[in-house]
């Protein structure tokens, strides 16, 4: 082939053309060529075509695929569409269902509390029994002490008696030496005398220890009947428990059985709609044919009365046209109608029975109501209007929604925020009055800050931890003391009124109170109502109401700063 070399593959042939320095053209059996300068030429054997007609018939195929998922895609975004549109709708029933399960489950919680309120009385109650158990073992305790003193006197009485007895045999054997002995019965009847003042203070001792163990036997029946009296509202919590729980499960029940009617309602409610639909549907064709078939009818007629003109015009042509033809002509018509064609009786009756008909159908169809547009204007605006007014209103439900959550969740950090700065508070004000005791603030649920309650958790030195009942009523004053000074404390007020809040304390605990209330009073103004001396001399202003007459009162100020 002289300066043209074929090879096998294109691949050899460019490994030729880099090797050995031949600089012919090379050619292989697809029809590929390389230039002696080194360029790729592609043939045009039998392997290209079939690429060619292989790629072409590719291509129709994707075009088909495409045409197909095209339409594919189409079905997939309608029933998209309608997916979209039952989500929508099946999300305003969870909505309303959500809405009726809250306000149920608030009932619900709100009988919880009923019931928790009632157990927290039921315990309150058994700690009083129990207190009421304890003073009743301690009056049981004095009155056995009492009744001992009282053997005791007895026996010192009778001992006083014998001893009485001896020293009138002692005086009446003395008697017949009274004279050399006076100064020794005198001495004698001293001591007497002050035997008999003892006797008469021992008895008078003797009368009121009878007066206690009465009053203590009082005070034991007293105290028996308030247990009893307590014991039978025990049972009555105990009984309205049970109802609450009963009424609880009654609840739930009715929560159940709500829901069933609910699922039957929507049921009920989406029939209704869809028959509502083809009841619009046919309504709606009816109402196009009546429209369709009074035009007609209406053309008909405009047509019949149009044709009775034509008629009575006709008739009168026709006679003014034979007296004119008569006078003008002199030739009878009617001698020269005898060749024309006659309408028949029977085709006459035929159109009267057919024009009949008409008439009829027309009169069956009777009055137009031309109010129907008018009222289906309205009725559409009026539809409108709900529809706007249904959506501001889920949408203001939204926006309601959106600040009670906001508030709720405000409300939780002020009220952390705030707990914890008061028992801070609580804690340092606490160790104040009780030197050397602890107290802190405990919350009931932590869990739900919005409905909680508050336990207060103290220590008194000196004492284990025990009941706040239990407490002496000083120890209750100065506990709610330390609680009211911690929250002015954190946040103080600029007038503070104080009602005998030191009315239970002794000293040394009114000068820890007064303590507390110089400390206050460098940033609120007190004002206290007090009976307690040294509360008085902390003042700085004293105001005092005096009756000098009988119901007349006047009031005195004493400056002392």
């Amino acid at each position: 082939l002289g300066n043209v070399l074929l090879t096998p593959s294109i691949t050899t042939g460019i490994d030729l053309w880099k090797k050995n320095g031949f600089r012919g053209t090379f050619v292989t059996p697809d029809g590929d060529t390389i230039s002696p300068n080194g360029v790729l030429t592609g043939g045009s054997g039998s392997a290209v075509e079939k690429s060619l007609l292989a790629t072409k018939r590719e291509i129709a195929e994707l075009e088909e695929d495409v045409r197909r998922l095209s339409a594919e895609l189409d079905d997939q975004i309608q029933e998209k569409q309608k997916l979209v549109s039952s989500v929508t709708r099946w999300d305003e029933e969870l909505t309303e269902l959500k809405n009726r399960t809250h306000r149920l489950e608030i009932e619900i919680n709100g009988r919880k509390k009923d019931l928790e309120r009632f157990e927290d009385e039921s315990e309150r109650l058994k700690q009083r029994i129990a207190v009421l158990e304890y003073n009743r073992q301690n009056i049981k305790t004095e009155e056995a002490q009492a009744a001992q003193k009282l053997l005791e006197i007895q026996e010192n009485i009778l001992l006083k008696e014998t001893a009485e007895k001896e020293l009138n045999e002692i005086i009446s054997g003395f008697n017949n030496r009274r004279q050399q002995s006076r100064s020794a019965i005198d001495a004698q009847e001293r001591s007497l005398t002050e035997k008999k003042v003892l006797l008469a203070s021992l008895a008078e001792k003797k009368e009121a220890d009878l007066r206690t163990v009465a009053r203590l036997q009082h005070d034991i029946s007293l105290n028996e009947s308030e247990v009893a009296r307590k014991k039978e509202e025990i049972a009555a919590c105990e009984t309205q428990m049970t109802d609450l729980a009963s009424a609880v499960e009654a609840e739930q029940e009715m929560l159940q059985s709500l829901y069933g009617k609910l699922a039957s309602c929507e049921a009920v409610l989406t029939e209704m709609k869809e028959k509502r639909a083809v009841e619009d549907e046919r309504l709606k064709g009816q109402e196009s044919e009546i429209r369709d078939i009074k035009r007609n009818l209406d053309d008909l007629q405009k047509k019949a009365n149009e044709l009775e003109m034509q008629c009575r015009e006709a008739v009168l042509n026709l006679d003014n046209l034979q007296k004119a033809v008569t006078e003008k002509h002199g030739v009878d018509l009617k001698a020269m109608m005898a060749d024309f064609t006659v309408v028949t009786d029977e085709r006459v009756d035929e159109l009267s029975a057919m024009l009949e008909k008409d008439r009829q159908t027309i009169d069956n169809f009777g009055e137009v109501n031309l109010l129907a547009l008018n009222e289906y204007a309205e009725l559409d605006q009026r539809n409108q209007f709900l529809t706007t007014q249904l959506t501001d209103l889920n949408e203001s439900l939204s926006s309601l929604q959106r600040t009670i959550t906001r508030i709720n969740k405000i409300s939780r950090e002020r009220f952390a925020e705030t707990f914890a700065a008061v028992n801070e508070c609580f804690k340092d004000v606490f160790a104040k009055i009780f030197p050397g005791g602890r107290g802190k603030l405990l919350l009931t649920d932590e869990s739900d800050l919005l409905e909680t309650g508050v336990d207060i958790d103290i220590q008194i030195p000196g004492k284990k931890a025990q009941s706040v009942s239990l407490l002496s009523g000083g120890e209750k004053s100065l506990a709610a003391i330390a609680l009211i000074f911690s929250i002015i404390m954190y946040r103080p007020t600029p007038f503070l009124i104080l009602d005998e809040v030191d009315a239970a304390l002794d000293d040394a605990n009114t000068n820890l109170f007064n303590r507390l209330i110089r400390g206050v009073a460098e940033q609120s103004q007190v004002i206290m109502i007090t009976h307690n001396k040294s509360t008085m001399e902390v003042a700085d202003t004293l105001f005092g109401v005096t009756m000098q007459k009988q119901g007349i009162s006047s009031l005195v100020s004493v400056t002392l700063n």
